[in-house]
């Protein structure tokens, strides 16, 4: 049996960089709330500007989290290019995948 592909309030189907964030968070952040918020709380800190930038190296992906973007680059395919998302948008499925995980 498939496993259901993970969506979000505002996702854009058929946007390449929002189907990166999708499989960043399936495959590097997993079923790990502790990663979530992890994730969570790196985002504050960008946003805040107490961090200029974080990065995350992951089983499939590199995280490169910024005030202006989250830059998610494959690891796994070297002639996939990297996609962006703005932070609220990689803010707003980070709470969605969290709410995911805690309901079960």
């Amino acid at each position: 049996m498939a496993e259901k592909v993970f969506t979000w309030p505002g996702q854009r189907e058929n946007d390449p960089s929002h189907r990166r964030l999708a499989e960043f968070l399936v495959m590097d952040i997993q079923h790990s709330p502790e990663w979530t918020k992890d994730l969570l709380n790196q985002i504050i800190l960008v946003q805040s500007g107490r961090l200029n930038q974080w990065q995350r190296m992951g089983n499939c992906f590199c995280l490169d989290l910024l005030p202006e973007g989250a830059k998610i680059t494959d690891l796994v395919d070297e002639n996939s290019r990297s996609e962006t998302v703005t932070i609220a948008e990689f803010d707003q499925a980070v709470v969605a995948w969290l709410a995911q995980l805690e309901k079960g």
